[in-house]
């Protein structure tokens, strides 16, 4: 009987796998509140959050050359009401601000984004879990002054242990701010296997691995497809400082007030980075310093990624950046 269960886990893995390559395009993950609220939590651990901020060189948008600085502020984090296991009760919230700094007529002046969502483990039916998660935000030009940038979140989730450390997640996830589809529940199934050295999740929408490739050195990649994307090198020099070079790539949607209802404002932005990280002696509180180049500075309007036609472009610069982290 257990050589049966483990070839039709096999056979399961196998079929998932497969349809990595055709990847179900542009459910938003790990920047929604609700994936935040659901995460599993490390034993001990009881609060996290995650404060960064940089700022560009001053630049210009390229379709009528008035002067423009890009900068951003970024708050997110979450904190478990009580300890039920590795899924708990969970609060997180995420707070971006994005300055354009320009009086350009193709852009508003700055952009801004609040969500906080609440998760809730139902309980474990056998060797399947489920849990529930609901939220809302508000993603416009001006705080919370335009009914139209308010939206909903809510996301289903069960989950599976195939193996030791490998886990299957099946969810039906609802987010009105996301990029492909928002006005629409739409499904994800991914298998996520963690361990020291090597953890990968694979499925759709969202597929990453964390490699320890040689000692000292790891590689983190990280995608969403239409959403966002990323890759990472790092470095242990010593045990409190890690050099790293990373590539991102990044999207945002905002409701602007002088849309229509139906249309929103798509921000996407690519960006090259170097710089270290220190970490406290036990790792619980980390400093990221960094310098880079952003490019590839794009605004279009439209109702969803399906269908968007240009707006305006910022013109390429580099910029500083730093980041908190804490873990509590």
């Amino acid at each position: 009987m257990n050589r049966t269960a483990d070839a039709r886990k096999q056979r399961l893995f196998t079929f998932l796998s497969l349809l990595a390559p055709v990847a179900f395009v542009g459910i938003c993950h790990a920047a929604s509140t609700q994936f935040l609220a659901q995460d599993a939590w490390i034993p001990g651990d009881n609060f996290e959050s995650s404060s960064a901020g940089f700022i560009e060189n001053k630049s210009w948008v390229r379709n009528d050359s008035t002067a423009a600085q890009i900068s951003m502020l970024d708050f997110s984090g979450r904190l478990r009401l009580a300890d039920t296991g590795r899924y708990s009760p969970t609060v997180a919230y995420d707070s971006t601000y994005i300055g354009l700094g320009t009086s350009s007529a193709l852009l508003p002046r700055q952009l801004n984004k609040e969500a906080m969502s609440l998760g809730i483990p139902i309980g474990q039916f056998g060797a399947w879990g489920l849990g529930i998660a609901i939220g809302a935000g508000y993603a416009g030009n001006s705080p919370f002054n335009d009914p139209s940038a308010v939206y909903g979140m809510a996301r289903i989730t069960v989950q599976h242990k195939l193996w030791k450390k490998t886990e299957l997640d099946l969810a039906l996830d609802y987010n009105g701010n996301r990029q492909f589809m928002p006005d629409v529940p739409l499904p994800s199934v991914e298998v996520q296997h963690k361990q020291k050295s090597l953890s990968w999740t694979v499925g759709f929408p969202y597929e990453a691995i964390r490699w320890n490739v040689l000692p000292r050195w790891w590689l983190d990649v990280n995608y969403v497809p239409t959403d966002s994307g990323s890759a990472s090198v790092d470095y242990s020099v010593l045990k409190w400082l890690v050099a790293y070079t990373e590539f991102d790539s990044d999207s945002w949607v905002f409701h602007v007030s002088s849309y229509q209802s139906d249309q929103r404002l798509f921000f996407t932005q690519c960006r090259v980075q170097t710089g270290v990280k220190l970490f406290s002696l036990h790792r619980d509180f980390s400093v990221n310093i960094g310098g880079g180049y952003a490019f590839n500075q794009a605004f279009s309007q439209g109702f969803d990624a399906r269908k968007e036609f240009p707006v305006a472009q910022i013109a390429n610069a580099a910029y500083v950046m730093l980041s908190l982290n804490a873990t509590f």
